[in-house]
């Protein structure tokens, strides 16, 4: 009887942990987002934060220990610029 519980201890012993290997890891969803500026990006979108009224800066919605946050990128925003003088001419042209 004691030679029974001792190869059941033995056993027990080494099932649990395998168990536990084979058990997937809690993790994030897959379907993350972040919120800015009134909007929902993606993980991975990148966007241009206004914070108050005078502060923009370019930023990455990234994974960081579970949670979403936005990852600094540049300061300041790109912006688009077309001069007046190069429409007009392509007009005309």
């Amino acid at each position: 009887m004691k030679h029974a519980r001792s190869w059941l201890l033995a056993v027990g012993l080494g099932v649990f942990p395998v168990l536990g290997l084979s058990v997937p890891p809690a993790t994030a969803g897959q379907e993350c987002e972040c919120l800015g500026n009134g909007k929902r990006i993606k993980e991975g979108g990148v966007i241009c934060l206004q914070i108050g009224s005078s502060q923009r800066y370019l930023a990455r919605c990234e994974r960081n220990l579970n949670n979403t946050s936005w990852k600094k990128i540049s300061d300041g925003c790109p912006t688009a610029q077309m001069s007046p003088w190069k429409a007009t001419a392509q007009v005309r042209g």
